[in-house]
């Protein structure tokens, strides 16, 4: 990784939505379909406006500093001290988020597919891989990264094709039998542990290639309406597959995948879904290590920018191996994940709000004279 590394509108977006949907399809359905309850898909599709909301914010932050991360924008504009206390909140987010998603993928392993294997395993795996991917830079990441999007994409759409025999349509009614509130609670997970994920991408949007001083936003946008349809997609397939059994399951979509049944010739498709969360957490705590990493160069003004990529790596891999240990303990992780990426996103709501004052106080001053 170098400061001289580029990638297109295009590419930046392709590592959005691998991001963003990666392992969130496993899950993501079954806190918000145990908090929502059959409205639940109501919930997903108004959790995508504080989503829209934080984007939106990082993306006038990138276009108006083009090729400068948060930190570089955060030192211009506060000054290097108060930028430090800023941060603190997102380097713990991003190194709590890095090893949340490696426990996720043991923890997947070692309760589903391959139960007599220890998790460190899988643990360790995903770790050693995301910081060989991290030495290669943003670039190499963005090339693989788009291919492996096809099998992710390809994976998603062959067990919800195949599934079609098992939905039941009516199982999306009555769509609030317990009032509103419960959709507000669907509303508060998924904005918290979804849409809060990707401020990682307040430092990365800086790689995104400045053409004519400027860079390009639809593509961007492309990709989030993207995420959101096929996220929106899987939750109202799962439904109409389970129904009120939903929430008993803690991965509905590989439930669903292990319903496929077509003439006892095309059977037990959760093979596929094990394909598709390898793929997407691998993808996930790569640009998350990426990110913490930069933050961290960024902050301690550090000469080799690939220097601390092992020890955090290893870092995130100790933590998911000792704060979680069971899954009663990843629930309340859950729901209280909300907060910190709160807590983490405040720097760019800040930072988003001195520079519309300074904007407007120049044309103020001149009003008034």
């Amino acid at each position: 990784m170098n400061n001289h590394e580029s990638v297109s509108s295009w590419q930046m977006a392709a590592l959005l939505f691998v991001f963003t949907t990666g392992s969130t399809i496993l899950y993501i359905p079954n806190p918000l379909l145990a908090a929502a309850g059959g409205g639940a898909w109501l919930s997903w599709f108004l959790s995508g406006l504080f989503g829209l909301l934080l984007l939106s914010c990082m993306l006038f932050l990138a276009r108006q500093f083009p090729g400068q991360s948060l930190v570089d924008y955060s030192t211009q504009t506060i000054g290097y001290g108060l930028t430090v206390v800023l941060l603190l909140p997102y380097l713990v987010f991003a190194l709590l988020l890095s090893s949340y998603i490696y426990f996720s993928v043991g923890f997947f392993f070692t309760t589903t597919m391959m139960k007599e294997t220890p998790m460190y395993v899988f643990n360790g795996f995903i770790a050693l891989v995301s910081a060989m991917t991290v030495r290669a830079g943003i670039e190499v990441m963005a090339r693989m990264f788009t291919l492996l999007l096809l099998v992710l994409a390809g994976s998603i759409t062959l067990v919800l094709l195949l599934g079609i025999p098992n939905y039941h349509p009516e199982y999306l009614l009555p769509v609030m039998p317990d009032g509103f509130k419960p959709q507000l609670h669907g509303v508060y997970l998924v904005s918290g542990f979804l849409y809060g994920d990707f401020v990682v991408f307040a430092m990365l949007f800086s790689y995104i290639r400045v053409q004519n001083n400027r860079i390009r936003l639809k593509p961007i946008f492309i990709a989030y309406l993207c995420n959101w349809s096929v996220l929106l997609l899987v939750t109202l397939c799962t439904l109409m597959a389970l129904g009120p059994m939903t929430n008993e399951f803690r991965y509905p979509i590989y439930i669903v995948a292990r319903l496929i049944s077509i003439q006892e010739i095309v059977e037990r498709g959760e093979s596929v879904i094990g394909i598709s969360l390898l793929a997407g957490s691998y993808m996930k705590s790569a640009l998350a290590l990426y990110a913490l990493n930069l933050t961290v160069v960024k902050l301690i003004k550090a000469r080799d920018q690939l220097l601390p990529v092992a020890p955090l790596a290893l870092l995130g891999f100790l933590l998911s191996l000792v704060t979680v240990k069971q899954e009663a303990a990843f629930n309340e992780v859950l729901l209280s994940w909300p907060f910190v990426t709160f807590s983490a996103s405040l720097p760019v709501y800040v930072l988003c709000i001195f520079t519309i004052v300074k904007k407007l106080l120049p044309g103020q001053r001149q009003t008034r004279r």
